[in-house]
């Protein structure tokens, strides 16, 4: 009876086994649509994770207002749509590519948390270039984060194969060869369409801030406007992808209607005259004088904020060296970032405020592009002083190799080349103590003053478990608070020795020292407290060694471009009319940053407040500035002579 019902049974169809067995390749149009829905389903989920990057956190509010009405969010999404779509072109497996995507969203979306943890900027175009400093970036985040962010993506991109790879069974590709011709043209020709409109569009948004451009227009439909000075909220307001393409390179600066000769000879007039007023009554001279600019990295003042309490003032004695000198607060650009940044406008006395807002580094998208540049390296080599630079770092940072060789500096002293490397406890960065130790060595071996551009280490984040004594804290028990605070204790330790010592050498020395900006370590509820412009001031004094030209002095809140013309005025030296130009415009406006701009009493004015003087003062530095950074450089010989340095 069993051999009967076998027989039977072996008459009919066997049972599908749906597990295993591969479907028909499904034709053409069937292929093309799954593409089509999978590719757009995958771009809106990547689109979300983008945005989202932006917060830190997932918001479902703010999510689903942009669902709902962010254009940004919808442009964002067929930006990323149509790269899936090159990148299936290209491949021809619509899951690898997808793969590939999500694994891009998922390194950008991680650095952009990072960023935004330390920094509180997203991800930038320019950032490719700390590509080339793997140790930089390792250093920024734990090693258990790292590891973890590598594997996330390379699972991702496995997933992405291995997926294809079982797609492919249960609903497989059909193959050219296998297809009659018209429907293999069909294919063929479809995916080389796709590839090529994706790739035209792509290509428009590369020229992302050219007039009329396509892309730009799209995310303008609904008059969304970009908010350059808060890099966080442009991206949260515009889109991730929108914000991105807004940062790409650009010129630094637009040509003004009026730059011309003549325009430029009558602005060289104009600040000679002032120079020759301003220098009639001074006596003092820097030519036989040490130039030492500090930029001690994230040095400030937290006993300022709101949110905690120190057990002891960690800056005692540098407190009392701005008692006693020309000082004050300096406008940073940005929390937690921006040390390139403010050592280009002291050097250069240009203002990020008057560059184009995309302009996010020079050091890193403007200096480079020229064979040198103008900057007080050249000037004060044109003084008789030799340039040296010392940053005990990597050299590859924000190119500031290639950034120093333009500037005209003779040395480049770096981690490799310093004398001394100790650092302190368990902090990995070479303390400030070996790198003064290394100004004064510098001073002694030369005959001829120095002009010495040191920026610091000691205090880079992160301060997680540096010291083995942090300062004690009250109102917080964020421990990174107390250890950052024992690292400026130990550089108010050693500036002051530094200074004592410069005071006890024979040959006269002037330093000016700042701070850079705060240290991306408060937590949320102390930025709340700690509203205006509290997270972007740092201190900052110019103290000289000669007897007599340090005189308690509190200057209003200003910006490093505003540097030199102080520095001369505390060494009562005369000084070019380019300097002049930056201190008559410093007594109408203290302070100028990307989006800020304060007047001496520190209230915040809009240029299109200021007075016929302030404004035709700003219009003549816009133009020196287009005419040194990126013009012709018609009045350079006459505003700031010798401010290019002669190559030896």
């Amino acid at each position: 009876m069993s051999l009967l019902v076998r027989a039977d049974r072996a008459d009919e169809e066997p049972p599908e086994d749906t597990a295993d067995a591969p479907d028909v390749p499904a034709p053409p149009r069937e292929v093309l649509r799954r593409g089509f829905l999978g590719s757009l389903l995958a771009a809106v989920v990547a689109s979300v994770l983008l945005q989202a990057s932006t917060l830190g956190l997932f918001s479902i509010r703010w999510l689903g207002d942009q669902l709902i009405f962010g254009v940004g969010f919808y442009v964002d999404t067929l930006v990323i749509w149509l790269f899936l779509g090159l990148l299936w072109a290209v491949l021809g497996r619509l899951w690898w590519a997808i793969g590939v995507v999500f694994a891009i969203v998922l390194a950008v979306g991680v650095a952009t948390l990072v960023k935004i943890q330390y920094r509180e900027e997203p991800v930038y175009p320019s950032d490719v270039d700390f590509l080339r400093e793997p140790g930089f970036l390792t250093s920024m985040v734990s090693p258990a984060l790292l590891v973890l962010a590598v594997a996330a993506i390379a699972g991702v991109v496995v997933g992405g194969v291995l997926l294809g790879r079982r797609m492919a069974r249960r609903y497989p590709r059909p193959r050219l060869r296998d297809l009659p011709r018209p429907q293999a043209w069909v294919l063929a020709g479809s995916r080389v369409l796709v590839g090529v409109v994706a790739l035209l569009l792509l290509a428009q948004a590369g020229q992302f801030n050219q007039p009329g451009n396509l892309w730009r227009g799209m995310y303008e439909a609904r008059g969304e406007h970009w908010r350059y000075w808060n890099q966080k909220t442009n991206y949260r307001s515009n889109g991730f992808i929108g914000g991105f393409l807004f940062n790409m390179p650009v010129d630094a600066m637009a040509e003004p209607d009026d730059y011309d000769d003549a325009r430029m000879d009558e602005i060289a007039d104009r600040y000679e005259r002032l120079a020759a007023r301003t220098n009639a009554g001074r006596t003092g001279s820097l030519d036989d004088t040490n130039v030492v600019i500090v930029l001690s990295e994230s040095f400030t003042d937290p006993t300022e904020l709101e949110g905690f309490d120190l057990e002891r003032d960690p800056i005692p004695r540098t407190r009392a060296r701005m008692a006693g000198t020309t000082s004050g607060h300096m406008l940073s650009q940005m929390y937690g970032g921006g040390t390139a940044n403010m050592e280009f406008e002291t050097l250069t006395g240009q203002s990020l405020g008057l560059f184009r807002p995309q302009m996010l580094s020079p050091y890193q998208m403007l200096v480079p592009e020229h064979a040198d540049y103008p900057s007080a390296v050249g000037w004060f080599r044109a003084q008789g002083h030799d340039a040296i630079a010392v940053h005990p770092y990597r050299v590859g940072m924000y190119k500031r190799e290639q950034v120093y060789e333009r500037f005209g500096f003779q040395s480049f002293i770096h981690d490799s080349t310093i004398r001394e490397t100790a650092t302190i406890d368990d902090n990995p960065y070479i303390s400030d103590h070996s790198a003064f130790d290394e100004v004064l060595a510098q001073i002694d071996e030369h005959d001829r003053p120095l002009m010495v551009n040191l920026v610091t280490m000691q205090n880079h984040i992160p301060v997680d478990g540096n010291y083995d004594d942090p300062i004690g804290v009250s109102g917080s028990d964020d421990d990174k608070i107390g250890q950052y605070a024992r690292g400026l204790e130990h550089t108010d330790e050693a500036l002051d020795e530094f200074l004592d010592t410069l005071e006890k050498k024979r040959e006269k020395t002037i330093v000016l020292f700042y701070g850079d900006h705060l240290p991306g370590i408060y937590d949320s509820d102390i930025k709340h407290q700690n509203t205006g412009i509290s997270l972007y001031r740092t201190p900052f004094f110019i103290w000289s060694s000669e007897p007599g030209h340090n005189r308690a002095r509190t200057i209003p809140t200003t910006s490093p471009a505003f540097f030199l013309p102080l520095l001369y005025d505390v060494a009562d030296a005369p000084v070019p009319p380019y300097l002049a130009m930056l201190g008559k415009l410093h007594e109408r406006v203290s302070a100028l940053q990307q989006g800020r701009m304060l007047d001496p009493s520190g209230e915040r004015i809009e240029e299109s407040d200021l007075d016929a003087k302030t404004a035709q003062l700003l219009a003549d530095l816009r133009l020196v500035q287009f005419d040194f950074s990126i013009g012709g450089r018609r009045a350079l010989d006459r505003l700031w002579p010798g401010a290019v340095a002669q190559k030896p």
